[in-house]
């Protein structure tokens, strides 16, 4: 199914939109790396991710959610549980 996503999907949207923010290079951005403390994310650029991230996979994580990520890791695990079930593709 077209609209399937996988971890691995958002994976790679996070890391490219992070670095973007962040103007780093998205080999850089990594899945363990502490977005304020490594890759210098503000209050500001969080809050530009988290409407991109709401725009790009048409979910809307609420704002209090979004502030208890600390790791790329984290962001790509709220992604998921704030999908619709029937847009996750199930690893197999």
């Amino acid at each position: 199914m077209p609209n399937q996503i996988t971890p691995d999907m958002v994976l790679a949207e996070m890391k490219t939109l992070i670095a973007t923010v962040t103007e780093r290079e998205p080999e850089e951005v990594t899945e363990n790396a502490l977005l304020t403390d490594d890759l210098g994310v503000d209050s500001l650029m969080a809050m530009e991710v988290m409407v991109t991230v709401d725009k790009k996979f048409k979910i809307d994580i609420p704002e209090e959610d979004f502030a208890t990520i600390k790791t790329v890791k984290d962001a790509v695990a709220m992604v998921m549980r704030h999908l619709p079930e029937e847009r996750i593709h199930a690893s197999v």
